[in-house]
C-alpha cells in the first residue's frame, strides 16, 4: 500500500494516517511479525489499514517512552538523585510505558473482535429467524442482506447488521457476486458458528436448495444452543454467589475474628502488627477479592 492510498481512504481517520506518512516506509521488513493483527483487524471490523495500524502502535508507543522518560528523569533529578540513576530509572519507566501502550494497542482488535463475537453469536437465533421470513417472502440473498443492513437503531448495536453491511458494500461497491460476498464476510467473522452459518447458506446457494428451511432449521438449531447456554448460565451463577458469600462474607468475619483474638493475646505476623494485617484485609485484599468476581461474572454475563 502506497502512502497515496492510505491518504486517499475515507474510513482512515486522519489521526492514524500520520503517523503511517512517518514512518510507513521503513514498516517493510516488521509488517510479516504482525500477521496475526492483521486477521484480528478484520473480525473487528475496523475501517484502518494494516500498516497504518502497525505504525499508529510504533509511532505512539515510541511517544509514550519519550514523554514517560522525560518526565521521569526531570522529576528524579529535581528531588535530588544523581543524573545516571536518574537516566537509569527515566529508562526504566519509558520502557515499561513503551511495552504497556504497545501491548494495549496491540490487544484492542482482538478485545473488539471478541466482544463482537458475542454480540453475534448473542444474535444469530433471531438473525436466522429474520432470514427465513424475508426468505419465505421470496426474497433474494443479496436483498435479504440488504434488509438486515437496515435494522438497528442509535440506542442498539447490531453486528448482524454490520456483517450484513459489508456484503452488501462488497457487492454493490466492490462488484463481488453475491456469494464471493458471502464467502469474504465468513472468512472475516469472529464466530465460528456464524461462519458455519454462512457457509451453509453459500452451500444452499450454490446447490439451489431450499433457503427458507435452512434458515428456520439453523434457527431452531441456535434457539436450542440458547436454551441450553442459558441454564448453564443459571448454574455458574449459583456457584458463584455461593463463592461471594464464602469470600466476600465468611471470610472477613472469620479473620477479623481471628486477629481480633490474636491482637488480645498479643504478637505479630510476618513482621506486621494486627492492626496493619487489618488494614491490609481490609483495603487490599477485599477490594481485589471482589474485583475478581466482578471481572468473572462480566466474562460470564451475556453482552447484552
Amino acid at each position: 500500500m502506497t502512502e497515496e492510498e492510505v491518504a486517499e481512504e475515507p474510513s482512515t481517520p486522519s489521526m492514524l494516517i500520520a503517523p503511517y506518512r512517518l514512518i510507513g516506509d521503513r514498516l517493510t521488513r516488521v509488517l510479516p511479525f504482525f500477521e496475526d493483527l492483521k486477521v484480528n483487524l478484520l473480525k473487528a471490523n475496523l475501517k484502518i489499514a494494516f500498516p497504518v495500524y502497525v505504525a499508529y502502535m510504533l509511532f505512539f508507543s515510541t511517544m509514550a517512552f519519550t514523554a514517560v522518560f522525560a518526565v521521569a528523569s526531570i522529576s528524579t533529578l529535581l528531588y535530588g538523585l544523581t543524573a545516571s540513576l536518574s537516566l537509569l530509572l527515566g529508562l526504566a519507566l519509558g520502557l515499561l510505558a513503551w511495552a504497556l501502550t504497545f501491548a494495549a494497542l496491540y490487544a484492542y482488535p482482538s478485545m473488539l473482535a471478541d466482544t463482537r463475537k458475542r454480540h453475534l453469536e448473542e444474535e444469530l437465533p433471531y438473525l436466522a429467524s429474520h432470514m427465513a421470513v424475508l426468505s419465505q417472502a421470496g426474497m433474494t440473498p443479496e436483498r435479504i442482506f440488504r434488509s438486515i443492513s437496515m435494522t438497528g437503531s442509535k440506542g442498539f448495536r447490531s453486528v448482524a447488521a454490520e456483517e450484513a453491511r459489508n456484503v452488501v458494500r462488497d457487492i454493490h461497491l466492490l462488484g463481488f457476486d453475491v456469494v464471493t460476498a458471502m464467502e469474504r464476510s465468513s472468512g472475516r467473522s469472529p464466530s465460528k458458528r456464524f461462519t458455519d452459518f454462512i457457509n451453509g447458506l453459500i452451500a444452499v446457494t450454490k446447490s439451489g436448495g431450499d433457503m427458507t428451511k435452512y434458515f428456520m432449521s439453523a434457527a431452531r438449531g441456535f434457539m436450542d444452543s440458547a436454551r441450553i447456554a442459558a441454564r448453564q448460565l443459571a448454574d455458574t451463577l449459583g456457584t458463584i454467589a455461593e463463592l461471594y458469600v464464602a469470600m466476600m462474607v465468611v471470610f472477613p468475619l472469620v479473620v477479623v475474628i481471628m486477629l481480633a483474638v490474636m491482637g488480645i493475646i498479643g504478637g505479630s505476623i510476618a513482621g506486621l502488627s494486627i492492626t496493619t494485617v487489618m488494614y491490609l484485609v481490609a483495603y487490599f485484599i477485599l477490594p481485589v477479592l471482589a474485583m475478581i468476581l466482578l471481572l468473572l461474572l462480566d466474562s460470564l454475563m451475556p453482552p447484552r
